[in-house]
C-alpha cells in the first residue's frame, strides 16, 4: 500500500508538471525531515521496567498545485520510522502515508464559500474538541491513518499525522467565518454500526480591536460498537483577546451530552473550563511567561444514571508530555505555569510546570486498585494506585531551541514526572524524558 502510494504521487507529480502551461498555475513542492534521538522511563518504579532508548525520523513531501481560478489540490505524504526497524516486519513504519490529500474550491457556487474535499486537517480553537482523529496522545491504525501503515508505539504521542477524511465548507462573512465539517473519522470492517464520523459547526467573530476573536461551537460525535451506538454532543464557546499589547486572555467552556453504550445505557452530562493568560516584557529577549487552569470533569461513578467523564473525542492538547503519556484528557484539574526567553536571536530557552490532580476519584472496586495507560508508548505498563487519592503529581519541561539557519533548527528537551500521593509507593519513584534532534524545512 505505501510502496503504491509512493508510485502513485510521483506519477501524478510529473503529469501536473508535463501540464503545467496547460492547466497548472503554479507547482510549488515543500517538505520537512525530522530526527530525534529519545531517552526514556515511564516505569516509576515497577520490576517490568518500561526504559527505552531509540532513535526516529519524520519526513514529510508536500506537493501544491493552483489548478485553474480558484481551484487548488495538495497531496502530503508522510513516513514516521524507528531507526533499525525494517528487522521487525510488524512494526516497521517503513511504508509511506497520506498525510493530506484534498481539492479546495473557491467562491464554489457563491463568492464567499469555500469547499475543501478530502484529507485535510481540522482545528478549531484551543483543538478541546477537533484536532486529532485519535487524540494527540497516540497514532493509532484505522483512526484517520492507514491502517497498513502503523506508527510504532514508543513514538505515537509523537506523531505529526493530524489528519481527517473530511468535507469542509468555510462561509466567509467577514468578520464573520462559519465553518460547516463532515468527517469520516474511521471506517470499521462490518457495516455503519462500527463507523466512527465527526459532524459540526464552528462560528469565529473577529473582533475590531484587541486582537480579539470569539467563537461558538457544535459538534457531534457517532461512534459504534457492534449494534448499539455511542452519540456524544459537545457545545461550547471561547474568547480570546489583547486588552494590552504585553497581555492575552482566552477563556473557555463546553457541555457535552447524548448517551453512552459502551458499557450500560447512561446519560452523558460532563464539561470542561479553561483560563489562559500569557504576559509578553516586550524587551530584547522576548520573555514571556504564561499561567493557565483547566477542569476536565470526571465520573464518581455512584450509582446515577448519568457519566460525567468528559469525553476527549478528538483533542490535540497536552498539558506536559509525561502526564500526556500517562493519563486521556479527561477526569483532570491542572495548573499550568510556562515561560520563555531568547537569550540571543538564535536561540530560545523555556520551562513548563504542571501541577495536576483528578477531578474524581479512580472507580475500580479491585482490592488491589492498579491503572493502566490504554494507549501510548506507556500501554503495557500497570501502577499501583490509590483510589481514595487525587494527587497525580508534578512535571517539569525545560526545553532550549537553536536555530542554525533559516531553515535547519536544532532542540533539546526533557521532561521529569514526579508522581503524586495518587501512585502508591510501589509507583512513586520519578518518570524522564530526554529528547534532542535536528530538523530542516525546504
Amino acid at each position: 500500500m505505501g510502496k503504491k502510494l509512493l508510485v502513485f504521487a510521483a506519477v501524478l507529480s510529473f503529469a501536473l508538471l508535463g501540464s503545467a502551461f496547460a492547466e497548472v498555475e503554479n507547482i510549488k513542492v515543500s517538505g520537512d525531515i525530522a530526527t530525534e534521538a529519545v531517552m526514556r522511563d515511564f516505569s516509576l518504579g515497577s520490576p517490568d521496567h518500561n526504559d527505552d532508548h531509540f532513535l526516529f525520523s519524520q519526513i514529510r513531501l508536500r506537493i501544491d498545485a493552483d489548478l485553474t481560478e480558484n481551484v487548488s489540490a495538495v497531496i502530503r505524504l508522510i513516513n514516521e520510522r524507528l531507526w533499525g526497524s525494517e528487522n521487525n516486519e510488524a512494526d516497521s513504519g517503513t511504508n509511506i502515508a497520506l498525510d493530506l490529500g484534498y481539492v479546495q474550491l473557491g467562491e464554489f457556487l457563491y463568492e464567499p464559500l469555500t469547499l475543501i474535499v478530502g484529507r485535510q486537517n481540522l482545528r478549531y480553537g484551543s483543538a478541546l474538541i477537533v484536532g486529532d482523529p485519535d487524540t494527540n496522545q497516540t497514532a493509532a491504525a484505522g483512526a484517520g491513518v492507514d491502517t497498513e501503515v502503523k506508527v510504532p508505539a514508543v513514538i505515537s504521542d509523537l506523531s505529526l499525522r493530524k489528519s481527517f477524511d473530511a468535507i469542509r465548507a468555510i462561509l466567509d462573512y467577514s468578520p464573520y467565518t462559519l465553518d460547516i465539517i463532515f468527517a469520516k473519522v474511521s471506517e470499521g470492517i462490518t457495516n455503519s454500526s462500527d463507523d466512527v464520523t465527526l459532524a459540526g459547526a464552528n462560528l469565529a467573530y473577529a473582533w475590531g480591536s484587541y486582537n480579539g476573536v470569539t467563537e461558538g461551537y457544535f459538534f457531534s460525535a457517532n461512534r459504534g460498537g457492534g449494534a448499539e451506538r455511542q452519540e456524544t454532543y459537545t457545545v461550547g464557546a471561547r474568547t480570546q483577546f489583547d486588552p494590552t499589547d504585553n497581555l492575552t486572555l482566552a477563556a473557555e467552556g463546553a457541555y457535552q451530552f447524548g448517551e453512552d453504550t459502551a458499557t450500560a445505557h447512561r446519560d452523558v452530562s460532563a464539561f470542561a473550563v479553561s483560563l489562559d493568560s500569557e504576559y509578553r516584557f516586550l524587551n530584547d529577549y522576548n520573555a514571556k511567561v504564561g499561567l493557565s487552569y483547566a477542569y476536565l470533569s470526571g465520573d464518581d461513578d455512584m450509582g446515577n444514571d448519568a457519566n460525567n467523564a468528559w469525553d476527549p473525542l478528538f483533542e490535540d492538547q497536552a498539558l506536559a508530555e509525561i502526564i500526556n503519556i500517562l493519563f486521556t484528557n479527561s477526569n483532570t484539574q491542572a495548573i499550568k505555569l510556562t515561560g520563555s526567553y531568547m537569550p540571543r536571536e538564535d536561540i530560545t530557552l523555556g520551562m513548563v510546570y504542571v501541577r495536576a490532580w483528578l477531578a474524581e476519584n479512580l472507580t475500580t472496586t479491585a482490592a488491589l486498585p492498579t491503572f493502566k495507560p490504554t494507549v501510548g508508548p506507556a500501554s503495557g505498563q500497570t501502577y499501583r494506585v490509590d483510589r481514595n487519592e487525587k494527587d497525580i503529581g508534578d512535571e517539569i519541561d525545560v526545553y532550549a531551541v537553536y536555530d542554525y539557519t533559516e531553515d535547519v533548527q536544532l532542540k533539546l528537551t526533557g521532561a521529569y514526572f514526579i508522581p503524586g500521593s495518587l501512585f502508591t509507593h510501589d509507583n512513586d519513584s520519578t518518570a524522564y524524558s530526554v529528547r534532542g534532534g535536528v530538523s530542516v524545512s525546504f
